[in-house]
């Protein structure tokens, strides 16, 4: 079955969003959206209020749509939640992952190695997303899987911003080194523990935000 016209803008301006082409308070004007997509304003404005209710949009009564902006508060509040729902889902890997499932989630992590040592760091941000969701793929919980998936779309412009600061990326690979020696280990309290605080990290690293930097 095809995606109805209105998903399908939906899919890509939210792949804008998460992939950095779009940046929080860019604004979104529905005559250049329909412009570009070659579609009226209605399927338009239906696209943004489904985009406003995952809330990677604001929709504002006469300033129109813009992409969302949190507050160093707020990012660092999301970080928190993100934190301890991954440090679940790596307790779970622990106790559930098959050795197919230890094997994928070792290639992703030597793939980060081999992705920090070149220089393109977006490649690296979306490596890192596959060690990352391997891991949750092992602890066989779809729910508390797309918890996480929809609180890190949210984080995502954030996330990149933090990965691609200088000294980051190599600071990330010991942590996946722990929290991978914790795994291999069966040891599910040290593997909730290292990516929970693996993920906290990155939201102290959100300090930077509240001190004037933009994403």
């Amino acid at each position: 079955m095809q995606p109805s016209l209105t998903a399908t803008l939906v899919a890509t301006i939210e792949n804008d969003i998460l992939e950095g082409r779009l940046r929080p308070g860019d604004r979104l004007e529905e005559i250049a959206l329909a412009r570009r997509f070659e579609v009226s304003r209605t399927p338009i404005r239906e696209a943004l209020r489904d985009l406003a209710a995952s809330r990677l949009i604001e929709l504002r009564p006469r300033q129109g749509a813009t992409v969302a902006r949190l507050t160093a508060a707020e990012v660092m509040e999301l970080f928190e939640v993100v934190a301890e729902l991954e440090g679940v889902a790596t307790r779970l890997a622990a106790e559930r992952m098959t050795a197919d499932e230890v094997v994928t989630i070792e290639a992703a992590h030597a793939a980060c190695r081999r992705a920090a040592s070149g220089a393109d760091a977006a490649a690296y941000y979306r490596i890192n997303g596959e060690f990352h969701g391997a891991i949750h793929a092992a602890a066989g919980n779809l729910v508390l899987v797309e918890e996480i998936r929809v609180l890190d779309k949210r984080l995502s412009p954030y996330r990149r911003f933090i990965t691609f600061r200088p000294g980051r990326t190599q600071e990330a690979l010991l942590e996946h080194d722990a929290i991978l020696a914790a795994l291999r280990a069966r040891d599910a309290e040290r593997a909730r523990t290292e990516m929970r605080d693996h993920v906290r990290i990155l939201g102290e690293d959100a300090l930077f935000l509240a001190k004037g930097l933009r994403v």
